[in-house]
């Protein structure tokens, strides 16, 4: 009607900033460019201002300022998240440089590559384009390590061997991306931990966080979720070293035993922003959508993507990506609620792990719930658990590691 008379259509003002005009939908409102921006950046600066407070250097002796920077460890899965949190930190730490302060931290990038025994040529042109584009951070790219050879105990001998054998040989898509995404952490942890690194940041998005959870409960580690998902100091160990970091480790390596008790702050700065908001806002940075490289068979990811032949050529974590892509399409607080109510949860078996708690699985490095193992088993109809549940030594796994093992 209005076009046929002549008129304009009437143009939508930023509900946020009321001065510019609205391009963009962002939580059912209406939002410009600018403020959509910010939103993100204040969602990412929020978290990691929790991070530093954390990470507070101890002041010096001299009652003067504190001498000691904050260093973090950021993995760079070459994702869209991961770079949109790099590229979040760059600018904080630019902004802090342009107001004559000091860089509030350090940071160290590392990508952990899976797809070879060494880094392949997509992931080294991947690193070499965020080298000239963030040359102020170091990055490191390191192949994916392999399980650790420590002393077997009396009564884990046979299943750490077999383990091993097994994790390079997984049959399945779920075993072979369950033992992948493992391996990965151990890495990270393992370089953030011989650099002295005070945390190690993840950019996973609150989208990311619920598949997660969804997928690790599946998986038959649901007592671990609040480990893997949330935000604090995790139990890490210096046996699990990829090749970049073993010569750095190797004056600081304890034993199988004593290593889970080395505890390193894990921090997911974006973890209240969607996938979907990530992905348009890297779209919104010049730049910065070509830095980002799509991971084989992320399309079929995506709604609508290729259909699947075979379902067993879907890993757990697969099929929670193609489920939560539709939910947060239309129900985005759905989402939101799973990794709100996921951080909530209570950390249990940490201060004990390792020293006459439930111990520490050897393979994940997660607290042991050794009933609710049990009773995994009991209702499969499965026999006592080949991880040796009744020995103390790093051979005793969890029941999602013993079911991933063995493919």
């Amino acid at each position: 009607m209005e076009a046929a008379t002549g008129s304009a259509l009437p143009t939508r003002r930023c509900a946020k900033c009321h001065v510019q005009e609205a391009t963009l939908d962002s939580r059912s409102q209406p939002v410009c460019r600018d403020c959509f921006t910010k939103f993100i950046a204040t969602k990412c600066i929020k978290q990691i201002g929790i991070l530093g407070k954390e990470t507070r250097p101890a002041p010096s002796a001299s009652a003067g300022p504190p001498t000691d920077t904050r260093r973090y460890l950021l993995g760079l899965s070459l994702g869209v998240s991961s770079a949109v949190l790099l590229h979040l930190l760059h600018e904080n730490i630019e902004f802090q440089l342009a107001r004559g302060r000091n860089a509030p931290f350090d940071l160290l990038v590392l990508h952990v590559d899976p797809s070879a025994a060494a880094p392949g040529p997509s992931a080294a042109a991947a690193l070499e384009r965020y080298r000239r584009r963030y040359p102020r951070f170091a990055f490191t790219s390191t192949p994916l390590p392999t399980l650790p050879s420590g002393p077997p105990t009396h009564q884990s001998s046979s299943s750490s061997s077999a383990s091993s054998a097994s994790t390079t040989a997984a049959t399945t898509a779920a075993s072979r991306s369950d033992m992948a995404r493992i391996l990965t952490r151990h890495a990270l942890l393992a370089h953030a931990r011989a650099h002295r690194c005070h945390a190690l940041l993840l950019g996973s998005s609150t989208t990311a966080l619920a598949e997660q959870t969804l997928a690790e409960a599946a998986k038959g580690r649901g007592y671990a979720v609040p480990w893997l998902t949330g935000d604090g100091p995790v139990p890490s160990s210096s046996s699990f070293c990829c090749p970049s970091t073993a010569t750095a480790t190797a004056t600081a390596t304890a034993t199988a035993e004593d290593a889970p008790t080395q505890q390193l702050l894990v921090y997911h700065p974006l973890r209240d922003a969607l996938r979907k908001e990530l992905v348009l806002y890297a779209s919104l940075v010049a730049g910065l959508e070509g830095l980002v490289v799509v991971a084989a068979g992320a399309g079929a990811g995506a709604p609508g993507g290729g259909a699947v032949v075979n379902h067993r050529d879907l890993s757990i974590e697969e099929v929670m990506r193609r489920y939560f892509a539709e939910v947060e399409e239309s129900y985005p607080s759905v989402v939101a609620n799973v990794a709100r109510t996921t951080a909530k949860l209570a950390r249990l078996g940490g201060e004990g792990a390792g020293a006459g708690g439930g111990g520490t699985c050897g393979l994940c490095r997660m607290p042991l719930d050794e009933v609710g193992d049990e009773r995994w088993r009991g209702e499969l109809g499965l026999g006592r658990g080949t991880g040796g549940m009744g020995g103390r030594g790093p051979g005793r796994v969890c029941y999602g590691c013993e079911r991933s093992t063995v493919g």
